[in-house]
């Protein structure tokens, strides 16, 4: 049985840092009773999810997304905080999404890491492959997870609420989104996705919805089979970030007689190979995963990441108030952490030195080009520190 303590715990870790958001103050305002209702429907067996929001993004490419009511989200983070240190037990080391202390950055510091270690700091040949799935989240067989999942719970978890667990994971897993949902994107933007990158159109009983916390645990667990299974080939070297993956070894052969048992590995899960995204190459070459090329003795960032830098100066060059330019300022802050990590400091002045005479109005420059900040008079705290300033003077003249 569902306790209350127990979904008070999922609820906190749900509205953490997600607070101010519209949905979670709607919910805020009764979430006892809300959560007592939430229980009540769980333990009874009488829980659905509510409705789901589907946009469209457009960048870097069209691609589909679902976002869960926030009580549902509550029930995705229960399940997380039961499943996720389970998961950790069984993941393999070398995959790093979706894992505290791990990321992409870790991913690039593993990948540089294993050239240097299987080429001897590039004094002796051997060949990177890098590999991808094809359509993997909306190509996930919900039949195929779900006995993964039962048999995973069964077998390792002890909790009191296991079949409590079981039942959530069920429900979740075969939820069709697509069936109750606002569409918040021109209905035109669907058509310029593939039939296998949609809900509505990718098949019966296939996908989990990009977006939800679940889906990404989910997909992690189905995925980590692929992990231990490189190992058994022989191929030490190796990384995973979601459904990207590369192998390295100083073995021409090794690599490319393992590509048709990593496909027949994958049509076992229900997975594809993207034969469109095959890349093979000698270490010295150079390779690009997750937004950086390393090349021998340098890491560079992608340019798909240098544009989007590009597009948030040029919204701070277009900010019309303090709230914008903040924004904005979120935004090429996070592109100049990831250029930092690499040799880009050419890159880091050329791009700061885009921004326009009327933006330094709201923004100035700290250290060798390293960080973008707000003036004082413009952050948030400041105002309002600000306005309580006033008040109270205001509240002493009228006092005397």
């Amino acid at each position: 049985m569902v306790s209350i303590d127990d979904m008070l715990e999922a609820y906190y870790d749900c509205r953490k840092k997600k607070r101010r958001t519209a949905s979670a103050v709607v919910y805020e305002m009764d979430y006892e009773s809300n959560l007592l209702s939430l229980c009540n429907r769980i333990n009874t067996r009488t829980y659905a999810p509510g409705k789901s929001i589907c946009f469209v993004v457009t960048r870097p490419r069209y691609r589909e997304v679902f976002a869960a009511s926030f009580e549902d989200r509550i029930v995705h983070h229960y399940i997380g905080l039961r499943m996720e240190p389970l998961f950790e037990q069984v993941f393999s080391p070398r995959t790093f999404n979706c894992r505290k202390w791990k990321g992409q950055l870790y991913g690039v510091n593993m990948l540089r890491s294993d050239i240097l270690e299987c080429s001897n700091n590039y004094t002796t040949p051997c060949w990177i492959m890098k590999l991808d799935l094809k359509g993997f989240f909306m190509s996930i067989d919900k039949r195929i997870l779900a006995d993964m999942i039962e048999s995973f719970i069964t077998e390792r978890y002890n909790g009191i609420d296991k079949e409590d667990l079981l039942y959530l994971c069920q429900v979740v897993i075969s939820h069709e989104p697509e069936k109750n949902c606002e569409r918040h994107s021109p209905i035109e933007y669907w058509d310029k996705l593939p039939a296998n990158k949609s809900l509505f159109t990718n098949g019966e009983g296939k996908g989990v919805a990009i977006g939800n916390l679940f889906a990404q645990l989910f997909a992690n667990f189905l995925l980590n089979e692929l992990d231990w299974y490189l190992e058994d080939l022989g191929i030490h070297y190796h990384g995973r970030y979601v459904d990207d993956f590369y192998c390295i070894s100083e073995d021409k052969h090794l690599l490319l007689s393992a590509v048709p048992l990593i496909r027949s590995k994958l049509n076992k899960l229900g997975l594809q190979l993207n034969e469109k995204k095959f890349y093979f190459q000698h270490c010295t070459k150079g390779i690009e995963f997750t937004g950086a090329i390393i090349k021998p003795g340098r890491t560079y960032c992608s340019n798909r990441s240098i544009t989007n830098m590009r597009a948030a100066i040029m919204r701070l060059n277009r900010a019309k108030n303090a709230y914008q330019a903040t924004k904005a300022t979120e935004s090429i802050n996070s592109y100049l952490g990831i250029l930092r990590r690499c040799n880009e400091y050419a890159t880091r002045c050329k791009m700061l030195r885009m921004i326009s005479h009327e933006a330094f109005r709201w923004v100035y420059i700290k250290g060798h080009y390293e960080v973008l900040a707000m003036k004082n008079k413009y952050k948030p705290i400041y105002r309002i520190k600000k306005g309580l300033s006033n008040g109270n003077r205001r509240a002493d003249r009228i006092t005397h």
